[in-house]
């Protein structure tokens, strides 16, 4: 399991890339994502909206944790220190459904 908090930070996010994980298919609108579970297709599909659907756009295997908290404060205009820990929370449930994956595989 991936650990991306940095203890040190005051955000509680780290330096992990995430990605998309090859089971999840997802189709992305202005207003919202929904994603599937390919893996667990008698699973209903996740819908995620505002900051998720956000979330789930930033998760592109590009961009570090860090970097997504940064966007997400600016594109909503909260401090960093807010953001983080929904960040934090929201990818560590992604990652426990099995729709991410940190970049190493991990």
């Amino acid at each position: 399991m991936a650990e991306s908090a940095d203890l040190t930070d005051p955000t509680g996010v780290g330096s992990t890339v995430w990605e998309h994980a090859t089971s999840a298919a997802y189709v992305e609108s202005a207003e919202r994502v929904v994603v599937l579970d390919l893996d667990h297709p008698e699973l209903p599909p996740y819908v995620f909206e505002g900051s998720g659907a956000q979330i789930w756009a930033c998760v592109d295997g590009d961009r570090t944790e860090a970097e997504i908290v940064a966007d997400l404060a600016e594109a909503f205009e909260v401090p960093v220190e807010v953001v983080g820990p929904d960040v934090r929370q929201f990818v560590d449930r992604l990652r426990d459904l099995g729709l991410v994956v940190a970049q190493d595989g991990r």
